[in-house]
């Protein structure tokens, strides 16, 4: 069996134009595979720690030597001469140096290594990475997931919040085809409505530029206007809202919630939890929306909870502030009966291993799971075969244009031909 030989690490810059991790996986078999890890604009306060330099004279403090130097001079060697095969002890070892250092090692560094064994296994195996990943999720936890369909896209058109420099609050405006259509329809749609949104909004006269995740943000005077310009947009492909293309959001409400109140430019004055929950309902209500991610502060379990009991059986509530790929935050919301649907980032819990962990749980419970980039992304596609691999029931990589976010699609795009 392949052992390994040698992990180097460096930094590359990030479509924030932030540095990463970027490493390489050496085989003593000669062959070796290449990863990269994402980060967040947009970070939940319960995700695990990432390890950032903090020099403000390099990279404005945003540098990742510290973590590329624990993976080349630490980490990396001893783990030279292990079967990359053994993933679950690989990160199991992972975490307990993370746990030991107080976090000091950080989730960026050692979803690195982690990232680079299981794409080592893969290699070693002869399997494609999605295969791969079956197969590990199958031996961990002795269950069969069957490889039947490619995960239906969430296209994140128009762009605020963090995501924007622009006067929206909600983080994300969505639109999601209806998951009756092949991957390669609803991709083609995805690309057809970007294309469609942009011409809208020049009718209008508003902003074209794109935010950090690939969609428009235009400055409207309303959230409402948001959904507006894509409803039009939708009529304008004579798709059906509903029927054809259904609605999406992600609110990230953590970051317009202060003093215990929600400002969100749509009302004249601050919401409180009751008032607010309200104005998502009635949001809901007036378009064909899906899924909803994020409506609540996350840390306010018991509106969630109440949220849960009054909206639709039919529309996905998604937690990520709230639940950050955390099985203890997880377990908390099934018992509480808070959402039903996880959004699922590695880089938020710091291992493969601990993820699949999340996604386990998820599915014992019938919770729906999105498998998500981040907003600081690189050309890696890993997530794309481990969507495919646990059989997710949706992605979100943003827009469909730029190539941080279309590499992803378009990796889907060739599995669906492949299989």
């Amino acid at each position: 069996m392949a052992k390994i030989k040698k992990i180097q690490a460096y930094e590359i810059i990030d479509s924030r134009s932030f540095p990463t991790i970027e490493a390489r996986m050496t085989l003593d078999t000669g062959r070796d595979v290449v990863t990269s890890v994402p980060a967040g604009t947009s970070v939940g306060k319960y995700e695990g720690h990432e390890l950032r330099d903090g020099d403000e004279n390099r990279f404005d403090g945003m540098g990742v030597t510290q973590a590329v130097k624990l993976i080349n001079t630490v980490l990396g060697p001893k783990l030279s001469g292990v079967d990359p095969l053994r993933q679950q002890e690989i990160d199991g070892w992972l975490v307990k140096a993370n746990d030991a250092n107080n976090q000091k090692i950080g989730a960026n560094t050692i979803l690195t290594i982690s990232q680079l064994a299981l794409k080592a296994g893969a290699v070693s195996q002869g399997l494609p990475l999605f295969k791969y990943v079956n197969s590990i999720f199958k031996s961990i936890f002795k269950s069969e997931t069957k490889l039947q369909r490619i995960p239906t896209p969430i296209f994140n058109l128009i762009n605020g919040g963090k995501h924007a420099n622009n006067n929206l609050d909600i983080q994300e405006f969505q639109l999601i085809p209806s998951s009756r259509f092949t991957f390669s329809k609803a991709y083609e749609l995805g690309v057809e409505l970007f294309h469609e949104i942009k011409r809208v909004l020049e009718y209008k006269n508003a902003n074209i530029s794109v935010g950090e995740e690939g969609g428009f943000a235009p400055n409207l005077s309303t959230n409402t206007d948001a959904f507006e310009i894509l409803q039009e947009s939708i009529i304008q492909r004579n798709l059906r809202p509903g029927m054809d293309v259904f609605f999406g959001m992600d609110m990230a409400a953590s970051h317009y919630y202060k003093n215990q109140h929600y400002l969100i430019r749509d009302k004249t004055e601050p919401l409180n939890r009751n008032k607010y929950i309200e104005f998502v309902l009635a949001l809901i209500k007036d378009y064909s929306f899906l899924l909803v991610e994020d409506p609540l502060n996350q840390d306010d379990f018991e509106g969630w909870t109440k949220l849960n009991e009054q909206i639709s059986t039919n529309i996905y509530l998604i937690g990520d502030d709230l639940l950050v790929t955390n099985k203890e935050r997880l377990q908390k919301a099934i018992k509480e009966k808070a959402c039903n649907a996880i959004l699922i980032k590695p880089n938020q819990i710091g291992t493969i291993t601990q993820t699949l962990e999340v996604v386990n749980i998820a599915k014992q419970n019938d919770f729906t799971c999105v498998v998500s980039h981040r907003s600081g992304e690189t050309n890696d596609d890993l997530i794309a075969d481990l969507a495919v691999g646990i059989q997710a029931d949706f992605v979100k990589f943003g827009a469909p244009s730029r190539g941080e976010r279309t590499v992803k699609y378009n990796r889907l795009w060739r599995i669906e031909r492949n299989v």
